[in-house]
């Protein structure tokens, strides 16, 4: 069974290359980032996105059973629990960019996957860049790589607004290249739904408007399909489990409030649908391996 990576330096481990990471994002040029020579992967999943534009080498690169050939100009992304894997026949050069959910709940406001719906969606065509807006593109990675290994002490507020022109960007020109992302199967079709109704649960909740998380069934039951069948589904396509997606979703919205907000531990416990604090409390000890108030004093 393929591998689901949490960190980009989990997964650099995995094939015997040193990388290290601070935070949940990162940013890096590709120039001997993996080693001399070809280089083949395995299968695997990560649980974070991953940007990247190639500049030069040869590869090629299979995501979610499709394969795209990669060289200079091509720029493309991918998004968690997407089943991938790579041949490296000629060392490539270019920009990484990676980041989680976590770090995009934590350092941005408003509906981000209304205002960026690719972030949510399963397979995204490689995109072939002209020689200015590659040259454009460049200029930005080489700002983002001057600022992650700077010193300041804004420095995550800094990369956050330059990851915001990089989404801009890419909504840019999946809009000019007329890309249709369309999922490429009926059971990539359920997943992209899901996520999108778990989406809607969540913003509901933060508005207001609802009082808890859905659970697989009631989401399921509104997708009009089985519970057991729609859980399947979801492990078989993206390697999490459906709880799992829930899960991390509500630490994800619990971290972003316990930094953005100045509500009360019992506040948010109530906001994302916990019955008392508790019970908020024990779930984000067990997920973070810290307790709620003191995750914020290290903040």
């Amino acid at each position: 069974m393929e591998t689901i990576f949490r960190t980009l330096q989990d997964f650099f481990k995995s094939i015997g290359l040193p990388l290290e990471q601070d935070f949940e994002m990162t940013v890096h040029s590709l120039a001997g980032l993996h080693g001399s020579g070809a280089k083949v992967s395995p299968m695997f999943r990560t649980d974070y996105f991953a940007f990247l534009l190639i500049t030069g080498g040869k590869s090629s690169y299979t995501i979610d059973k499709q394969s795209f050939a990669l060289g200079e100009g091509s720029f493309y992304f991918t998004n968690p629990g997407h089943l991938k894997s790579f041949h490296i026949e000629i060392p490539l050069e270019g920009y990484m960019v990676t980041f989680t959910e976590t770090f995009l709940k934590q350092n941005f406001t408003g509906d981000l996957f209304q205002q960026f719906p690719f972030l949510l969606n399963e397979t995204t065509p490689v995109m072939k860049l002209n020689a200015d807006i590659q040259a454009d593109m460049i200029r930005m990675f080489e700002t983002m790589i001057q600022e992650y290994k700077g010193h300041s002490s804004f420095k995550k507020a800094i990369l956050s607004n330059h990851l915001s022109i990089l989404l801009y960007k890419s909504k840019e020109l999946l809009q000019s290249h007329q890309v249709s992302i369309k999922a490429s199967s009926r059971s990539m079709e359920l997943l992209n739904q899901f996520k999108m109704i778990l989406n809607e649960n969540f913003k509901h909740l933060l508005l207001g408007k609802s009082d808890k998380v859905l659970s697989i069934k009631e989401i399921a039951d509104a997708m009009h399909v089985h519970p057991n069948y729609l859980s399947n589904v979801i492990k078989e396509e993206s390697g999490k489990s459906a709880s799992d997606w829930i899960q991390d979703r509500t630490l994800a919205e619990a971290q972003a409030l316990l930094k953005n907000s100045s509500k009360t531990v019992s506040e948010i416990a109530y906001n994302l649908g916990f019955t008392d604090s508790t019970h908020f409390a024990k779930f984000f000890k067990k997920m973070a391996n810290i307790s709620p108030s003191d995750y914020r004093k290290t903040l």
